[in-house]
């Protein structure tokens, strides 16, 4: 599945194409997919010890004893994973994708070393500023899947947005 929405094409100062999503472009109901990632052990681990180093996370035997009968990538590690995905998945923002809140992260089950994970990602609320209706924000749904599909964490967030003819920076 990709994004119902193309990003309109308009050239740049330098004579190039600029591929990305406008405020005027996000439409309610419009969904992106990343690109699938397996979530390497050496990498997962590192990140674990030096973010989250709870045994849990770190120790096979340690969380062989745990609540999650073996190893769990840390929480954090998903959440950062999930949003190089979502950079990843076609939502690029005229702009960037610039957090204004996180309104939900839950994690929903264990990922563990080696499994895959991407990105599905869900407009849910476009909103215009009544101060400068060329910029607002954007309610997305993040739903981060493993190789079953089974979602191991939704995160809701605000994001900012803004029209083209709108230069971030700006009043």
């Amino acid at each position: 599945m990709r994004a119902k929405t193309r990003p309109c094409r308009r050239k740049t100062s330098q004579g190039g194409i600029d591929m990305t999503l406008s405020l005027s472009d996000l439409v309610l109901g419009t969904t992106f997919e990343s690109p699938h990632m397996t979530v390497d052990a050496a990498e997962a681990l590192a990140f674990a010890e030096r973010f989250d180093p709870q045994p849990f996370h770190t120790n096979d035997e340690a969380a062989r004893q745990s609540i999650f009968k073996g190893l769990a990538t840390s929480g954090w590690y998903i959440a950062a994973a999930a949003f190089r995905l979502i950079l990843d998945s076609g939502i690029e923002l005229h702009g960037g994708i610039i957090g204004q809140r996180i309104e939900e992260l839950r994690w929903l089950r264990p990922l563990r070393p080696g499994n895959t994970l991407r990105v599905v990602t869900e407009v849910m609320g476009v909103q215009r500023s009544e101060k400068n209706p060329r910029r607002g924000t954007v309610l997305l749904k993040h739903v981060a899947l493993n190789q079953d599909n089974n979602p191991v964490l939704e995160m809701r967030v605000v994001v900012l947005a803004s029209d083209f003819d709108f230069a971030p920076g700006s009043p």
